[in-house]
């Protein structure tokens, strides 16, 4: 992650379309992710976004750190939740075999459900905020945040903050390298873990002193100053950009009328094996 932003350029079509309808994908794409209580349809959601991030930006739509994160946060709900959730009663077998842990008990497949559930809905979710981001130039995006009625301030806000993720991802690259040719030992997760406290303590250090750098600037050029500041770039609504958000609106409508009609999918009172997770 080099680029000090999530935005990579490009020419598919997603990165033709306004800011704006990316957005209300997000928005559609967040109640999908939520309106069912089964992790086959966050599943098949996660899998749509993530094609749709490749066909944007390729190889980094994987590869990037960002995903990697998601990816290891569905493994960490799962595991989590199958020692810990409270709704577990069916012990899973692993190669005929009950894996428990002290305190915790056996690994359980309402728990497997509920996490593998759980992560799946903020993964899929999150994969189409990084498309949201990765597809967008900033000024476009802050622009049609503007033309929804928010604030210049909070729009810059945002703005910072998506840039502030890339930039303490490469730092944080920085600091462990550094450290690394110090001697810092990494032979197990617990040193991996006593490993953060010096890398949190320079990260947050440079953090603020890049803030206050960013305050004197903007005070400097008189930020604010303006309530209605002009802008260079303008974004506008295309053919496209109404038929994507009309097909979007149309499967979430017709997602909630399945709902309606045919309940959440809840299968977690129906497990008896490791089949019963994804079908019943």
């Amino acid at each position: 992650m080099n680029s000090p932003t999530l935005y990579r350029p490009g020419k598919s079509v997603i990165h033709k379309f306004d800011s704006r309808s990316k957005l209300v994908w997000l928005i559609c794409g967040l109640v999908l992710a939520f309106l069912f209580f089964n992790p086959v349809f966050p599943f098949c959601l996660l899998l749509v976004s993530l094609s749709i991030n490749i066909i944007a930006t390729g190889r980094y739509a994987i590869t990037n750190t960002l995903t990697k994160m998601f990816i290891l946060m569905v493994i960490s709900f799962t595991i989590i939740h199958g020692f810990a959730n409270p709704l577990g009663k069916t012990p899973a077998l692993f190669l005929g075999h009950v894996i428990s842990l002290p305190y915790f008990g056996p690994f359980t497949l309402e728990g497997a459900y509920f996490g593998l559930t759980s992560g799946f809905r903020v993964m899929a979710v999150a994969l189409i905020g990084l498309l949201y981001v990765s597809t967008s130039h900033p000024s476009d995006l802050v622009r049609g945040l503007e033309k929804l009625g928010l604030s210049h301030k909070i729009g810059f806000m945002i703005l910072m903050s998506l840039q502030l993720i890339p930039i303490s991802a490469r730092e944080s690259q920085i600091i462990i390298a550094a450290q690394r040719s110090r001697g810092l030992v990494e032979r197990n997760i617990l040193d991996k873990i006593k490993g953060l406290i010096p890398l949190f303590v320079p990260l947050a250090v440079s953090s603020m002193e890049r803030m206050e750098t960013t305050a004197m600037a903007l005070e400097a050029r008189a930020f604010g100053i303006s309530k209605n500041p002009t802008s260079l770039l303008d974004t506008s609504f295309g053919l496209k950009d109404i038929v994507s958000i009309i097909l979007s609106v149309l499967i979430v409508v017709i997602a909630v009328i399945i709902r309606i009609k045919l309940g959440n999918f809840n299968w977690i009172n129906n497990l008896h094996s490791w089949t019963n997770v994804l079908w019943t």
